[in-house]
């Protein structure tokens, strides 16, 4: 496979221009993507990042949120603003030619968003209005509730998307703010993927973006330990929903950052342990025992922490044995040697779905930007492949052993706790119990 190798260059005000070139067809993607996201957060703040991210593109000095939208359409494009863990993301995919007048829209979102009052109160309320929903989803409510219970008041702990309580907390200087640290030439990194050079990459960021200037000096960052307090870590957990139709399970321990050497080792223990449905968890789970309509498990490395989390939802008398499951599998995983057809099946799926990803520029560009949030040198998008499939049978388990055991490991089950909390005990022994209305995801201990 020809992976494009990214050239990288500096404009004068501390801009990164990365160029990942394919010329096979006459398309540029774009990426805006800077340092900070939801683990800058202030910590009774939650969600702040994603709002203002939320609200880069309602607004500029001199345009409209319907003249952005505008201007990008009649370009053939679309411009999407977003935040993750790591920071705040604007990409847009056009043809080559509208390139250089698209990059000019971009431009002047990153270094003119307006935040205007109105759009700050509007984006405020959908943002509470969805966070107000997460809690009546068990799924989505077990997977924040565990990242809260593994990293108390940790940079990683808070919900990325805020809670009901930190989002009404935020105000319009705070969004200023936010944007004024993350949004800022030093702390971006502007990557081009597709028919472009990295000539023609420079000379189009200078015009677009060689103006901007940071509007505020450059704070110290805010770094909250990994663990911060976190009396739940380590715990089972049950959050009482009373007529709830589902228990959902989530298994969670904290791991490694993206730039561990032992990630790939990680990786590829995970994908056996349940990346994709023909992975243990499933197998065990849904196709022997019919407990689920799908087990799962995900392992996410972020700049400084990573996270481990086996999901499962099913019936409410389930949810022990459910658990049990999962647990047991963690253990073999680290106990017994994984068989080498099992490793190259799970390898082929990996690289398979990396190989699919870059065969569009949106694509490969995002792969690039992920590196860039995740402290990971651009130039790994080649060794990618070769990395996979190096990872021995034996270097799996021990990752499984180290990474992924059980031990340590804090549970959340999100259900009608009448239905399964005894049976709960008699397993696992002692079980903390948070009825819904006692529930804060504003706080470690979740009450």
């Amino acid at each position: 496979m020809n992976v494009p190798q990214p050239v990288t260059a500096r404009l004068a005000n501390g801009l990164t221009v990365i160029t990942v070139p394919r010329t096979n067809l006459p398309l540029v993607s774009a990426s805006l993507v800077s340092l900070g996201g939801s683990t800058a957060d202030p910590a009774d703040k939650a969600g702040l990042n994603r709002l203002a991210a939320n609200l880069l593109t309602k607004g500029t000095a001199t345009r409209s949120a319907d003249q952005i939208a505008a201007a990008i359409e009649a370009l053939g494009g679309q411009l999407a603003a977003s935040a993750g863990s790591e920071g705040l993301n604007l990409d847009l995919t056009v043809r080559t030619s509208e390139l250089p007048a698209a990059l000019g829209i971009m431009a002047d979102v990153a270094a003119n968003a307006a935040f205007a009052a109105d759009e700050v109160e509007r984006a405020r309320g959908q943002a509470v209005d969805e966070a107000t929903l997460s809690l009546q989803n068990p799924g989505a409510l077990s997977r924040i509730a565990a990242a809260r219970a593994v990293f108390g008041n940790g940079s990683y702990g808070s919900p990325a998307g805020g809670t009901p309580a930190s989002l009404k907390a935020i105000t319009r200087s705070d969004v200023l703010a936010a944007a004024g640290q993350s949004l800022r030439p030093d702390q971006s990194v502007l990557v081009l993927s597709g028919d472009i050079s990295p000539g023609q990459a420079r000379s189009l960021a200078e015009q677009a973006f060689g103006s901007w200037r940071a509007a505020t000096p450059l704070a110290a960052a805010a770094d909250r330990p990994a663990t911060g307090e976190a009396p739940l870590k380590g715990k089972v957990i049950v959050i009482d929903m009373p007529g709830s139709s589902q228990a959902a399970v989530a298994v969670a321990r904290e791991t490694i950052a993206r730039s561990d050497p032992r990630y790939y080792q990680a990786m590829i223990a995970n994908a056996v342990l349940g990346g994709g449905y023909s992975a243990r968890l499933n197998r065990e789970i849904r196709i022997k025992r019919g407990l689920s309509y799908g087990a799962g498990s995900s392992l996410s490395a972020g700049r400084k922490a990573g996270t481990m989390v086996a999901a499962v939802q099913t019936k409410n008398a389930s949810a022990p044995e459910v658990l049990g499951l999962i647990l047991d599998e963690m253990k073999r995983l680290g106990a017994e040697p994984i068989p080498a057809a099992e490793m190259g099946t799970r390898q082929a799926f990996i690289t398979g779905g990396f190989g699919r990803q870059l065969e569009t520029v949106e694509g490969l560009g995002d792969i690039v930007a992920t590196y860039v949030q995740s402290g990971v040198d651009p130039s790994e998008i080649g060794r990618f492949m070769t990395s996979v499939r190096a990872v021995t049978p034996e270097q799996a388990g021990e990752a499984a052993r180290g990474l992924l055991a059980p031990a340590g490991t804090t549970t959340v089950i999100v259900g009608d706790a009448k239905l399964f909390a005894d049976d709960l005990r008699k397993r696992f022994g002692e079980v903390t119990v948070i009825p819904l209305p006692e529930l804060t995801l504003d706080r470690p201990a979740l009450r």
